[in-house]
């Protein structure tokens, strides 16, 4: 049985385990899983961060799982720039292990950092007020796709927008994606502008609530 639960700390590695999963040789993916297991644990510990986690219960059977399993996961910002900042100063500490190792392998991705870093500007302004939120990520388990859990995700985290007077939420797709372009226009997300980040061309959507 699945059930949706808030994205909190306990699901960092699970999540930045299905994010690389589900978008392998993208940036966030190449600085590695203890990278990212440091983003998500952090995330949603944010005044501004938030998600929902897609959970199996405890299967009753021997081979079943003996634990719930994270099966899928959405998490949202209502500030990106506030949360890069937050994560560049309070968060600094944890982050800087892995970053500096990671970049010691990698020198080149100091510069792609430096585009994240960026990213708030050239993605879209932040609305006054706390009205508009960032779909910042949305994966699912590869062997549990195609049976409605990233739905479930997408519509739990618009009743929480909704509920919280968000006016707007934004999502940017790499322009390649189009199974996900084509979900979040079934979802009520019109593109409004492309821009290119990574080398790449990305398509910003937004919905209106």
């Amino acid at each position: 049985m699945l059930y949706l639960t808030p994205l909190t700390a306990t699901h960092a590695a699970g999540a930045a385990r299905l994010h690389i999963a589900g978008q392998p040789g993208t940036f966030l993916t190449s600085l590695g899983p203890d990278v990212l297991t440091v983003f998500y644990r952090t995330l949603p510990q944010s005044p501004t961060g938030f998600g929902f986690a897609a959970m199996t219960e405890p299967g009753a059977r021997k081979l079943e799982p003996i634990a719930p399993a994270l099966v899928g996961f959405i998490s949202a910002t209502t500030g990106v720039g506030s949360l890069f900042v937050e994560m560049g100063t309070r968060r600094l500490g944890q982050f800087l292990p892995p970053l500096l190792a990671r970049y010691l392998r990698r020198p080149d991705l100091a510069l792609r950092s430096v585009q994240t870093v960026l990213y708030p500007l050239l993605a879209h302004e932040e609305a006054a007020g706390g009205s508009s939120a960032e779909l910042l990520s949305i994966m699912v388990e590869p062997s549990a796709r195609s049976q409605g859990i990233g739905a479930l995700l997408l519509q739990a985290l618009l009743a929480t927008c909704e509920s919280r007077h968000i006016e707007t939420i934004t999502v940017t797709v790499d322009a390649e994606n189009i199974a996900a372009r084509r979900f979040y226009a079934r979802h009520g997300f019109g593109e409004v502008h492309q821009m290119r980040l990574y080398g790449r061309r990305m398509c910003v959507y937004r919905r209106q609530r």
